[in-house]
């Protein structure tokens, strides 16, 4: 127990670090970049960067299966087994979400020829060139997730992320707004050649059932992914729809909030991932519970702390750093605050997804889009501005984290108890 606790110590250390430098260099970009650029042209790609939010849904989940199944058969040495299951997902890649990207790059030229404003066109063409190389890099980095080698998954994030950094800045800098597509796609080229050893040779796969296999494996872990995403991005979506693009790059105050909250949780949530599964093929739901209670404890503790830290220096920190974003102050205050019951979600999401419960995990999150679009019209209709987006928005997840942790302690205690009535049951017998 001591060396397991040892290696998920060692695990979140180390995918931590990686996280954390991806996030500070995230930031100061951000803020060099959005003042270079200013609020409406940063609008403009808040607007075309939802396309990377829904552009995973191509790869049908085969990535997600990768991570779970992978595991599985390392822990029962079945390397054979291993290699088919890498070597069918890399094969995908190149079948139905290629072809998407370039029915995508193909969209991109022809509305060149339309007279929407050029932001718009260049920034489609250019996403439709980086969402090929996406999955080239979720491929790699969840070769070694699956595996639980998180140094060299950190190392590969860390090499996207400082390299990314720097060509954006470079790029924005000297050419403007194109700037931030070429940075991300630059990044991305440096990353996959990085990884180029971990791809194996094309192979084409035989069967079609190899695919299906794995789509029913990790197409509903996929949906539920992707309609998280599409959860945290509804405020911006609606902003988008009902106001323009200078609002949405002031409301863009408020994704520098949620990024810095989200950062601790989501490394927490990739590290005890694996070892959720390993308790549930275990039957062991106790010590899930143990380990949900304690997790959240601490969590609870630390953002806490970083919402009250975050709440009073942030007006500081845009007057001073991002004085044209000012209008922003209000509305990130007031996501911040509803952010914090979101970090604590994390736990019950991945135990969902451990049990093949994504029908109850996919409801709440439909139940939740559908009360922060609700709201947030009924508050712009009160008052036409961005704070009553935010105000909309942390009501949802307050709303969120009641209906995921009531969920998953009502499931887990009928789990248990089950369990418990089976073992008796083959004891009386």
């Amino acid at each position: 127990m001591k060396k397991s606790n040892n290696k998920m110590l060692s695990s979140i250390s180390s995918l931590g670090s990686a996280t954390l430098l991806n996030a500070i260099l995230v930031f100061i970009v951000e803020v060099i970049t959005r003042n270079i650029l200013g609020p409406e042209k940063y609008g403009y790609w808040l607007t075309i960067s939802i396309i990377f939010t829904f552009i995973p849904i191509f790869q049908l989940g085969t990535l997600n299966a990768m991570n779970r199944e992978v595991p599985y058969y390392i822990a029962r040495n079945e390397n054979n087994r291993v290699r088919e299951i890498r070597e069918t997902v890399f094969s995908f890649i190149f079948s139905f979400p290629i072809v998407l990207v370039l029915t995508l790059f193909l969209i991109s030229i022809i509305i060149f020829i339309t007279d929407i404003k050029f932001e718009y066109k260049i920034g489609l063409l250019l996403a439709s060139l980086i969402t090929g190389f996406t999955y080239l890099s979720g491929y790699a980095e969840m070769y070694y997730k699956s595996e639980q080698n998180f140094k060299k998954a950190s190392k590969l994030i860390s090499i996207k992320s400082i390299s990314q950094s720097i060509f954006t800045l470079v790029m924005v800098f000297y050419i403007g707004y194109p700037g931030l597509y070429l940075g991300m796609l630059i990044a991305l080229l440096i990353e996959i050649y990085t990884a180029k050893g971990i791809f194996p040779k094309y192979k084409r796969v035989n069967s079609y059932n190899e695919y299906k296999k794995l789509i029913k494996v990790g197409f509903p872990i996929l949906i539920v992914g992707l309609v998280w995403s599409v959860m945290i991005a509804t405020d911006r979506i609606i902003i988008s729809i009902f106001m323009t693009p200078e609002d949405l790059g002031n409301y863009g105050v408020g994704l520098l909030v949620f990024n810095a909250m989200m950062l601790f949780p989501q490394v927490i949530n990739q590290v005890f991932y694996p070892k959720i599964v390993e308790l549930v093929s275990k039957e062991n739901y106790v010590e899930i519970r143990k380990l949900y209670w304690k997790t959240n404890k601490i969590l609870a503790l630390i953002m806490g702390l970083v919402v009250l830290v975050g709440f009073v220096i942030l007006p500081y920190f845009i007057n001073w750093f991002m004085p044209e974003y000012s209008k922003g102050i209000l509305a990130a205050q007031v996501l911040l605050v509803g952010i914090y019951p979101l970090t604590l979600v994390g736990l019950a999401a991945c135990y969902f997804n451990s049990t093949n419960k994504q029908k109850m995990y996919l409801s709440i999150q439909l139940i939740s889009i559908f009360i922060n679009i609700l709201l947030s019209v009924v508050f712009l209709s009160l008052n036409d501005s961005i704070t009553s987006v935010s105000i909309a928005t942390s009501i949802t997840f307050i709303i969120y984290f009641l209906l995921m942790n009531a969920s998953f302690l009502i499931i887990i205690n009928k789990d248990g108890n089950q369990v418990r009535f089976s073992t008796s049951e083959k004891i009386t017998n």
